[in-house]
């Protein structure tokens, strides 16, 4: 028997949310190019998580129906399915994104994955695509660095902040449910003065 395992091993300090602006969007998605510009587009306007969106495949994608089925996540590597089981689901392509996506198929080849290295392999991680592409792309806008995760609460905050209904945010995050969606982007609900119970008088 060892002490240790009575010790708790401390949680991961949770990562401020710091979502960008519309404006710094417009910015990076401008002046980003390649296969990474539709990568970009593709965190910003759907909040996947880097690992869903590297692992997708053309078979993924329904243009027609302007959904995607997220089924796999990737990381170092290997392949495995989502985080849990609420993470395996069908997102919307809104409109934003659908001319992206359209454009994104001039990089088809044999390969049946969405996204490839200059190799014509698919990303082990999204490791490379942070180091080599994104910290670029901020440092050369002049734009304050943030880790690509930033990405996802973006999207939640800015669709919540615009009036969208929760669930189809909820389900778009992938959230087992929405009060877990809740609990993080409260804050960026609407606000607007009005006199509550009104209906009551008339």
């Amino acid at each position: 028997y060892s002490p240790l395992t009575m010790v708790r091993v401390p949680k991961a300090p949770k990562v401020e949310i710091q979502p960008f602006s519309l404006k710094e969007i417009k910015l990076i998605l401008e002046n980003a190019e390649g296969q990474i510009k539709n990568f970009l587009a593709l965190a910003f306007f759907t909040g996947m998580r880097s690992g869903e969106m590297i692992g997708l495949k053309w078979s993924d994608i329904d243009l027609d129906n302007r959904s995607i089925n997220i089924s796999r996540t990737r990381n170092k590597g290997i392949e495995t399915t989502p985080k849990t089981k609420s993470s395996i689901r069908e997102v919307d392509i809104i409109d934003v994104l659908y001319t992206y996506l359209i454009e994104h198929q001039k990089y088809k080849t044999n390969s049946e994955y969405l996204f490839l290295t200059k190799d014509n392999l698919p990303y082990s991680s999204a490791s490379k695509i942070s180091l080599v592409y994104w910290q670029k792309t901020l440092k050369d806008l002049n734009i304050q660095h943030r880790i690509l995760y930033q990405m996802r609460h973006t999207f939640a905050s800015m669709m919540i902040a615009s009036g969208e209904d929760i669930l189809w945010v909820s389900n778009m995050l992938g959230h087992k449910n929405s009060n877990i969606t809740l609990s993080v982007y409260a804050k960026y609900m609407k606000n607007e003065k009005k006199s509550r119970g009104s209906f009551l008088l008339d």
